[in-house]
Parts: structure tokens; sequence; C-alpha cells
């Protein structure tokens, strides 16, 4: 998530994770219209397959048959459920899974707050001990973007494919920071400050459950099972691993990950039309945007095969306002595979 941007998720933390479009039943007058509820949100009411990879468990919610399998990788504030609308549609063609991350959803927290290279080898021994063959297509969204990239470098015979939903770059906070007009009160040490407070809070068992600086508010079609368990994913080890996570974007050590030779791995990467909040200044918003979108098309060229494309009419969460988009990525790229199979 571009980090000018994370204004907005000091108000709706996991980046509205679950936000979807309400589908209002007509209703008499005088009375609450009827919400139906969302009957994709209960795959992920409990924990899938919970792998064990030496003493602490990680979280795969897998479904679907056939191959290869997708790997589904979330945003520094989301976990599996952010791809509900997505992973349906995808496990219809092949297997899918979605990933929580240590110290996300039903994931066991790690032994210390993640950095980027705990999260790619949690998933790495995760996959191996679960059984669940590669070469793999992951798919990243956001922060989730770079951690592909990064397990793709450490494990490329692994990887078959690549959807980059709206992908940050390895050192978006410093490239965020040197853009001119840039906000400084809006930026990391703000954030930061705010999620530290909201891990004390959880810690001490102080967290208001409608606290808006600390968790979202759901949606009204969320199901009631999972609106019930909801409140038990904001830890003081959740807040601890956001906050670290982000700060591996304010480092050189992983820019390599952004110039891998992919040859002609079948790559596509998704850019959202409209990222970033009216809070910023339009000229910066402007100005960054090509930034950010330029940023996106160099990515595509990492393989002969790369393609970039802007997705109208979405935010950030591009798997959410435009799940097809992500959807349809996905089939491009398995279709290559498959051809490249037959061949």
């Amino acid at each position: 998530m571009p980090t000018f941007a994370l204004r907005a998720a000091l108000t709706a933390l996991a980046a509205a994770p679950l936000l979807c479009i309400c589908e209002v039943a007509l209703a008499p007058p005088n009375r609450e219209p009827t919400i139906a509820e969302d009957q994709r949100l209960l795959l992920y009411v409990k924990p899938g397959q919970l792998v064990d990879i030496g003493g602490r468990k990680i979280n795969l919610h897998c479904s679907g048959a056939g191959g290869p399998t997708v790997i589904l990788m979330a945003g520094s504030a989301s976990w599996s459920p952010i791809w509900y609308k997505v992973q349906p549609a995808i496990a219809q063609n092949t297997r899918v899974c979605g990933f929580d991350r240590a110290g996300y959803g039903f994931s066991d927290p790690g032994p210390r707050p993640q950095i980027l290279s705990d999260v790619v080898d949690d998933l790495h021994a995760a996959l191996k001990a679960g059984a669940i063959s590669g070469p793999y297509v992951l798919v990243g969204h956001s922060l989730g973007g770079v951690e592909a990239r990064l397990y793709a470098q450490r494990w490329p015979k692994e990887v078959a494919g690549m959807v980059l939903v709206d992908t940050s770059p390895a050192g978006e906070g410093l490239i965020d920071e040197a853009q001119p007009g840039f906000d400084d009160v809006s930026g990391w040490d703000h954030l930061a400050a705010v999620l530290l407070h909201c891990a004390l809070l959880a810690a001490n068992g102080g967290l208001d459950p409608s606290a808006p600086d600390c968790k979202p508010e759901l949606p009204r079609d969320t199901p009631a099972a999972f609106r019930k368990i909801f409140p038990q994913f904001f830890t003081a080890y959740y807040f601890a691993d956001k906050v670290s996570l982000i700060s591996c974007l304010y480092t050189h050590r992983y820019d390599s990950v952004d110039h891998l030779r992919l040859g002609a791995m079948p790559l596509v990467v998704l850019s959202t039309e409209h990222t970033w909040d009216g809070t910023a200044s339009a000229w910066f918003t402007q100005s960054y945007a090509k930034v950010w979108i330029g940023m996106h098309e160099a990515l595509a060229h990492l393989s002969s095969r790369g393609v970039h494309r802007t997705i109208e009419g979405t935010g950030h969460e591009i798997q959410l306002d435009k799940p097809q988009a992500v959807i349809d990525a996905v089939d491009e790229v398995l279709l290559q595979l498959h051809a490249g199979t037959k061949s």
C-alpha cells in the first residue's frame, strides 16, 4: 500500500479487507432493509489447513483441484479473506490457497515481529510441510507483491508465473518520501505510532472492539459467523508484525527483487486507477500517480511476456473493486502455462 495513502488505513486498518457491494432486498417502508449475507466469506470463518512448520502453525485456506496451484498473498494489513471475491472463481479451474502470515488470521505468531524474509520462509516451509507441490502461480497484492517477488528470487524453480496486484515497489517508503510535496505529517512516523498504540491496547486487554483506529468496521452484508470471530484477529502480534513489515519498505535491503530476470515467465501487473485518497494534495497525487504507474510498467518488463494494465474504477484493493480483473489475469497466466505444457 502506498505509505502516504495509509492515512485511510488509520480509520480502516485492514485497508477495508472485507469491503463488498451489499445486496439490499426491498423492504416495507419504515423498516430496515434486509441485507443478504455474502456466503463467500464463510470459507474463512474457520482455519483451513493448519500446517506445522516446527512448533507453530501456518494457516492455508485451499480450495479447488488441479495445477499449477495458485498462492494468494495479501497486503500488509490483510490476510486470506481479502481474496473472498476471487478465490471461488479461481478454484473452478485449479487449486488455490490463501496464505495467512504468522500473527495474521489463524496463523500462530512467529518468535519475533516479522520481516519480509521471515514471511517467505514461512510460506515456503508451509507449502512443503503441507504437501502442496509446485511450481506455483503467485498472486501478490500490495506488500504481498514484494513477498511474491522475494519468493521467486529465492526459489525460482518453484514459481511458474505471477500476478502482481497494485504491488508496492521494494523501497516504497523511501521512494514516497523523496517525492516533492510529500506530507511528513501523514507519513510513517504517525502510522507507526498509531499501530504501536493499538498493539499496547491489545496486549493489555484495552482494545475497544469499535475503535476505528485499530480495526475497520465490517460491511453490512458480513455473515454473522464471521462478524463474531473478527475481533480475535486484532492481537498485539498482528499490530507489531504490521509495523515491522511496513518498516521493510524503508530500506534498500530488498531492492534486488525489483530487478529479477524472469525470462519468459507469464507475468501480469495490475495498477489501480485511484490508489490515493483525497487527503493528499492534488498536485502530489497527480505527480506520484505517474511514478507509481511507471514503477509497475518497469516490473512488467521483468519478463519478456510481462503485461501491465491499469484497471479503471478501482482503488488499491482491485480484488475487491473489480475482482474479475484479477480472475482474468490469473486465467491468462494459467492459459499460457497450459499452452506451454502442451507444446
